[in-house]
């Protein structure tokens, strides 16, 4: 469909057109959610499921190529909003849910403070507060396992940086490189090595759709990486006009959950709650896939029905 002054890629299944409209905003940036489609089944049931592949994303990458304009956050951030507008028209809706995992979740931040009248509620997973907090609890979780099992080297390089600058790229790639993987709770390692284990046979497309996916969060993470760096959502974002729910794994290092707490902390809601899912990480939404579609059933559900 055309948005933005481009074609992207827009999906929407659903199994009864009464139940309210969620729009899942990828992170990645880039990690279209089309390749793991079966993981919303359920929530099918219960919500109009739309995925959009963002500019430079996934099949609007594939339909645009890597000369795709205007690949950031202000651009994507409109075009989402189109795509909001598009669905209330065509599903008969005066509000929609946003979803916004990690990178999505500073987009649909965006979105919501731009438009709050098109949304009954925000959900934030793998929620961002800002690129410093990241960072530095990054370093510290790092550093601290290192003195933990005694790994020399890595202590070594971790000390020789003293405090990691924040506005230093090649540094943080640098000092993460491998370490973060290693960092993170059972659920997302595993998860990732089943991302990174599919192929187009086992996924059922063309390969040329698969390349895209690859080349698109290529140019994504590329593009948007210094508005991941510029953001700063505890002093950008703290007055949000919608029902404001954060939905998080406790033990996600990817967007630090001490810092996804801290934010919900600040923001001013008409609604707040915070869910904390043990034993989940940064794909809590994919790892611990029961409990978060109950929270989404329990607590954004009936918010949504009620302003439709």
């Amino acid at each position: 469909m055309p948005i933005g002054g481009i074609e992207q890629w827009v999906g929407v299944r659903g199994a009864d057109r009464s139940n309210p409209v969620i729009l899942v905003v990828h992170g990645g940036p880039g990690e279209t959610q089309w390749p793991v489609a079966s993981k919303y089944a359920p929530w099918e049931r219960m919500f109009t499921v739309v995925q959009w592949d963002q500019r430079g994303a996934g099949r609007t990458f594939g339909r645009n190529g890597a000369a795709t304009p205007e690949v950031n956050l202000d651009r994507i951030t409109r075009d989402g909003i189109e795509v909001v507008e598009h669905l209330c028209r065509t599903l008969g809706k005066e509000k929609v849910i946003v979803l916004g995992h990690s990178w999505g979740s500073i987009v649909a931040i965006r979105m919501v403070q731009r438009r709050p009248e098109l949304f009954a509620a925000y959900v934030g997973t793998g929620q961002v507060a800002s690129w410093k907090a990241s960072v530095n609890m990054q370093f510290d979780r790092l550093l601290e396992n290192a003195r933990r099992d005694g790994d020399a080297e890595t202590l070594r390089d971790l000390e020789s940086i003293g405090r990691p600058d924040p506005s230093d790229a090649t540094q943080y790639f640098a000092f993460t490189r491998g370490r973060l993987f290693a960092a993170m709770p059972a659920p997302d390692q595993d998860w990732l090595k089943g991302l990174r284990s599919m192929t187009p046979e086992s996924l059922g497309v063309d390969p040329k759709e698969f390349q895209d996916l690859a080349a698109g969060m290529e140019l994504s993470g590329r593009s948007v990486l210094p508005d991941q760096m510029a953001t700063d959502l505890p002093a950008t974002a703290t007055d949000i006009r919608v029902p404001f729910f954060v939905i998080q794994g406790r033990d996600d290092i990817t967007t630090p959950t001490a810092a996804a707490v801290e934010y919900f902390e600040r923001v001013r809601a008409p609604q707040k709650a915070l869910v904390l899912i043990d034993g989940a990480g940064h794909f809590a939404f994919m790892t611990h896939a029961g409990e978060f579609l109950a929270a989404l059933e329990g607590k954004v559900r009936p918010v949504a029905v009620a302003k439709n």
